[in-house]
């Protein structure tokens, strides 16, 4: 008989990997947009702020599941904050650079 534990694991651990690619995609997509000047930093921070402010009035619902989602929204922000600073280092701009 199989292990039901086991396979439950292995589809939680499924889902998160695919939850953490998304993640990844969204933000190298927000910093594409940021780049291509198509929106600029504040418009998109302020957007992310918003989608705090609602995760964290959802807080009682499961906190914990809320307290991860904040993190890692707050860690995005940081990231396009910080690329409001610096350039965004792209292969195109490093072979142009190089020459």
């Amino acid at each position: 008989m199989p292990d039901r534990r086991n396979e439950k694991n292995q589809g939680t651990k499924a889902l998160l990997g695919e939850v953490q690619a998304a993640l990844w995609l969204n933000e190298s997509l927000i910093l594409a947009l940021l780049e291509a000047n198509l929106l600029d930093a504040d418009t998109i921070l302020e957007a992310i702020d918003i989608v705090i402010a609602a995760k964290q009035t959802k807080a009682a619902e499961d906190p914990e599941s809320i307290r991860a989602a904040v993190t890692r929204l707050a860690t995005i922000s940081a990231s396009i904050a910080a690329a409001r600073s610096r350039p965004i280092q792209t292969k195109k701009n490093a072979t142009a650079e190089r020459r």
